[in-house]
């Protein structure tokens, strides 16, 4: 899990953070709030890996990143903001996978 950890404070650092040295920030990772697993080479993802399953192809991993007080969120202006209430995808799998799909793909995930 440390190892998770890291690579996703190097990716964060790659694609949101500063480009100055020297202004490193001091990401915080929380909680692992969703798994979603492909349990083939088909498009859609699983919130659970099927049992009869034995090799998953891939799993997607949603951390919690928290802000301090200090900090604020710039997207760059070659990037996309992309909000997305998590009530509509619930129980709405024909709007939800396709958003999660579609933009899961990008590098920055809701």
């Amino acid at each position: 899990m440390a190892s998770e950890i890291e690579g996703l404070k190097r990716k964060l650092t790659s694609k949101l953070g500063a480009n100055s040295p020297a202004l490193v920030p001091d990401w915080q990772i929380g909680e692992c709030v969703a798994i979603w697993w492909r349990p083939n080479f088909e498009t859609i993802m699983y919130p659970y890996c099927p049992p009869h399953i034995t090799k998953p192809k891939e799993c997607k991993k949603l951390f919690l990143v928290h802000l301090s007080e200090k900090e604020y969120f710039a997207v760059p202006k070659n990037l996309k903001l992309l909000a997305v209430p998590l009530f509509e995808l619930y129980d709405n799998v024909q709007v939800g996978s396709n958003l999660i799909l579609v933009h899961s793909s990008t590098d920055l995930s809701f």
